[in-house]
């Protein structure tokens, strides 16, 4: 399935005749797609415009346009969209009800792990954002601070080939460095959650 993505991406970068920093004419388009439709992986993208911008401006052109896209999308869904969508896949939604509550709870944390691991797909976290009682605010930080940890991760392992080793481990840790400070905000933020949460789990 990537390799048919890939050779997609291939023909229509060269069918627009696009090459080098112009490719963001079709990635940035292509990523508001996923962000609406979920059908293919971010990773491809990020490995794209990492040959293109190297690793630190690849990243950062890959999280420019998925952080564009995530709001693009929640305001589009949020707006004019919901219906639509409802009535066509709105029974999907119904497996992810766990983290609907985890979302409506816990709010911009939720968003960076789901962001950060890609337990649900990009379209849906949009769209169950948009019908959480989330504010716009905490949602735009969220897929900030969720954006920049999945490409930070995927794009340093996506391009472990074109990276020097060194190089690659040290992206590593310091993302490492980066997640700890994350999970002492959580704790320190929701301690309370967390330990209501594990009474309900334990039945008391």
């Amino acid at each position: 399935m990537t390799e048919t993505i890939n050779a997609w991406i291939d023909w229509l970068l060269q069918s627009l005749g696009l090459s080098g920093p112009y490719i963001v004419f079709a990635t940035f388009p292509l990523t508001i797609l996923q962000g609406l439709f979920g059908f293919f992986p971010l990773a491809v993208l990020i490995v794209l415009h990492v040959s293109v911008f190297e690793i630190i401006g690849g990243m950062a052109v890959s999280w420019l346009a998925c952080n564009v896209a995530a709001v693009l999308v929640y305001y589009l869904f949020r707006r004019y969209l919901f219906d639509w969508f409802d009535r066509r896949w709105g029974y999907r939604l119904k497996k992810y009800d766990k983290w609907q509550v985890y979302l409506d709870r816990y709010g911009i944390w939720t968003l960076v792990l789901l962001r950060t691991v890609p337990i649900v797909p990009s379209n849906i976290i949009n769209l169950m954002s948009a019908v959480s009682s989330m504010k716009p605010a905490a949602y735009i930080w969220g897929t900030v601070l969720g954006n920049l940890s999945f490409i930070w991760l995927f794009g340093t392992i996506g391009s472990s080939l074109i990276v020097p080793r060194e190089d690659w481990n040290g992206f590593l840790l310091w993302y490492g460095v980066f997640m700890l400070i994350l999970l002492a905000v959580f704790v320190r933020l929701h301690w309370g959650h967390i330990q209501e949460d594990k009474r309900k789990r334990m039945g008391h």
